[in-house]
């Protein structure tokens, strides 16, 4: 147990350096390579901090732990729509890219839904994971075709070569793949210890973990009020986890086992994907008040997950 909790300081830690590292790299690749703060935020981050979730869904899949690979994506997503862009928005309020927001409401809906069916279906099918991949190419060729440079009016200049700040935006993505990684290591073996069920482990546990680098990289973007950054995080993060990170581990390991789900996982995980784009369509923002309710709303559904665990 004391062994376990080391691995959660350590890895903690080393999400805050990594966080650090990759908001800075990726603000200086989007000023050299003239595209927007969003767009970076949405691919290099979104997809860099999406690492970890991939790592662990595969691995669980490869070794028959179909639930936890499916629970990872399912609290990663609700994760990062209530918890981390709740926790953003209480820092500095966050505005929403005008030019995308329909875009990305379509396909983060769309993935969303995909894991309410799966759980009503019970499985992922190897042509249900096909379908997931073509969908995710589909998007990344919309996201640069409508891509709109200079979203934000205040531009960060940040002084660094390319090839400097593709260095330091790896390295802050290995130190977030290697940081969660640790984290879920021992937050697994704590959790395993009470004897938790493995779906509400992978929803929880591995999810928040796995999480982890996009709440550290968006709370940073956040500090330095790199608003495009801190939201294309969150949308990239998660259509990759559907889409990129269930596809590819259903083509290879289908799901077939998810036993210890309930249809309201994946209902809560679509209402706060209207919740959170309703917020930002109206005033194109998300205020500080609407990012207390979103925290709120995450940590009732916590405590309703572990009312599930000891029943």
């Amino acid at each position: 147990m004391f062994l376990s909790i080391l691995f959660v300081l350590a890895g903690l830690g080393l999400l805050m350096g990594g966080g650090e590292c990759l908001v800075r790299g990726s603000v200086a690749i989007a000023n050299r390579m003239g595209l927007s703060k969003a767009l970076i935020g949405a691919t290099f981050v979104g997809f860099g901090t999406s690492m970890p979730e991939f790592v662990a869904s595969f691995g669980a899949a490869a070794n028959g732990k179909d639930a936890i690979a499916l629970g990872n994506v399912v609290g990663s997503d609700t994760v990062n729509l209530l918890l981390i862009l709740g926790v953003c928005a209480l820092i500095y309020p966050m505005a929403a890219p005008r030019g995308r927001l329909g875009l990305d409401f379509l396909f983060v809906m769309l993935a969303s839904l995909v894991c309410l069916l799966i759980i009503y279906l019970g499985g992922l099918p190897i042509w249900m994971a096909a379908v997931l991949m073509i969908i995710f190419i589909v998007y990344m060729v919309q996201l640069f075709r409508s891509d709109q440079s200079g979203f934000e009016s205040e531009v960060t200049v940040i002084a660094l070569s390319t090839p400097s700040a593709l260095f330091i935006s790896l390295f802050g993505i290995a130190l977030l793949i290697g940081g969660a990684e640790i984290l879920i290591r021992g937050a697994t073996g704590i959790a395993t210890f009470y004897n938790v069920p493995e779906s509400i482990i992978g929803i929880t546990i591995v999810g928040v973990g796995t999480s982890a680098p996009e709440l550290f990289a968006s709370i940073m973007a956040s500090l330095k009020k790199e608003n495009a950054i801190a939201f294309g995080n969150i949308i990239g993060s998660n259509i990759f986890n559907v889409f990129a990170v269930l596809g590819i581990t259903g083509l290879v390991f289908p799901l077939n086992s998810l036993a210890g789900f309930s249809i309201w996982d994946g209902v809560i995980l679509v209402g706060a994907t209207i919740a959170m784009f309703g917020f930002a369509f109206t005033r194109e923002r998300i205020s500080r008040l609407e990012g207390g309710l979103m925290v709120a709303a995450y940590v009732a559904y916590l405590v309703w997950l572990v009312m599930r665990a000891v029943a």
